[in-house]
């Protein structure tokens, strides 16, 4: 008779037996893993990471789930002259970040504090989307701060990056935490678009009510290669659809209304594609150049250098503004078929320059005003 027939008669002997087989299954995994050099194990608790790591090089994983979900550590070969246990686990009690700096994810001790390596070790760090996008930065612009020695805090450039996720190279073991530096005051332009008043009612997801009107805020931070341009919108028409572009003329004057001298848009640049979603509200984050130098030319027309600093937005589907007295028969180019429909929200120009707010150095020397680059 086999084992298999008669273990059932004794379920206790049975569960022993299994988590033998099972916990000798584990111990070949291991020693097939440290062959090719250490990998950390957890506590239990899912609360730290430890591992016994030598010359050979090794790393330490956070498991999906725990405290430590999304942190890396490799060690590569040559860092250490001889085993160390390293451990990592939630970093608590740190002095504060610098007053430039602001955290997005969690901070992690990493133990023995102060180890220096040969080789730099790569950390992987986790951190919130959310909190990058609401200090009006990018991923790639997510760094790592780890105490120093001396008990400072210094900054770690990032290596890679990825969604929720930024490596570093660390050549001295020491608590780390991701986190960026929020642009300053002067580096921020912020500003309103405004409701084309003919077609608001098909824009409102609350038409006529004015303490819930359509709302959208643009704001864009001034960059060494580029801007970075958020904007945010709420109280749309769920679901609508627009298409965003930079002009050189807007439709409305500083107080909102009509102009009633305005012609055309004159030039403009497609951006980007916009959708409510499904609660009315929107997003966009886009990377190009805005302030003060965005322009084209066309030397085939003898179109000069000309710039586009109004920012505004049009209705996608040409049938979404028909009840408020679009006729769709005679659609706008204004998305990437150039069947568009009308316009649906735009900035509004300086009283003063007639710029709009793109332009923030405005050239007054000059009539008409002009924005010099």
């Amino acid at each position: 008779m086999t084992e298999h027939s008669i273990e059932p008669r004794n379920s206790s002997y049975a569960h022993a037996r299994t988590a033998r087989i099972l916990a000798s299954a584990a111990t070949l995994v291991l020693s097939a893993a440290c062959a090719g050099g250490s990998h950390s194990s957890d506590d239990g608790t899912g609360q730290n990471l430890r591992a016994s790591i030598g010359p050979e090089g090794g790393e330490l994983v956070g498991s999906q789930g725990s405290a430590l979900s999304g942190v890396r550590l490799t060690i590569p070969a040559g860092a250490l002259s001889e085993k160390t246990e390293i451990e990592i686990a939630p970093a608590t009690d740190l002095a504060p970040l610098p007053a430039a700096a602001l955290s997005c994810g969690p901070m992690f001790d990493i133990q023995p504090a102060g180890l220096a390596l040969a080789t730099p070790a790569t950390l992987t760090l986790p951190f919130d989307e959310s909190k990058v996008t609401e200090n009006y930065r990018f991923d790639d612009q997510v760094k790592a701060w780890e105490i120093k020695d001396d008990g400072k805090w210094g900054q770690r450039l990032q290596v890679d990056s990825s969604q929720g996720s930024v490596s570093v190279t660390l050549d001295t073991l020491n608590a780390a935490g991701a986190g960026v530096n929020p642009p300053t005051d002067a580096e921020i332009v912020k500003f309103s678009l405004s409701p084309n008043p003919k077609f608001l009612n098909c824009l409102a997801a609350y038409p006529g009510d004015a303490k819930r009107a359509p709302k959208v805020e643009a704001v864009v931070v001034r960059g060494d290669l580029n801007d970075a341009l958020f904007l945010s919108g709420e109280n749309i028409k769920p679901k609508l659809k627009f298409d965003m572009f930079t002009v050189e003329n807007g439709s409305l004057l500083a107080d909102g209304t009509p102009d009633p001298n305005f012609k055309n848009f004159g030039l403009a640049w497609y951006q980007s594609d916009l959708e409510a979603n499904d609660h009315g509200r929107m997003r966009v984050n886009i990377r190009t150049i805005l302030l003060d130098q965005i322009f084209g030319f066309a030397p085939n027309v003898n179109l000069a250098p000309t710039g586009t600093f109004q920012l505004g937005f049009w209705f996608n589907d040409p049938q979404d503004a028909v009840a408020c007295g679009f006729d769709a028969s005679k659609p706008t180019p204004f998305n990437g078929e150039h069947q568009a429909g009308p316009l649906a929200m735009i900035s509004l120009p300086s009283a003063k320059t007639g710029l709009g707010p793109l332009c923030t150095k405005p050239d007054t020397s000059v009539s008409p005003t002009r924005c010099d680059p």
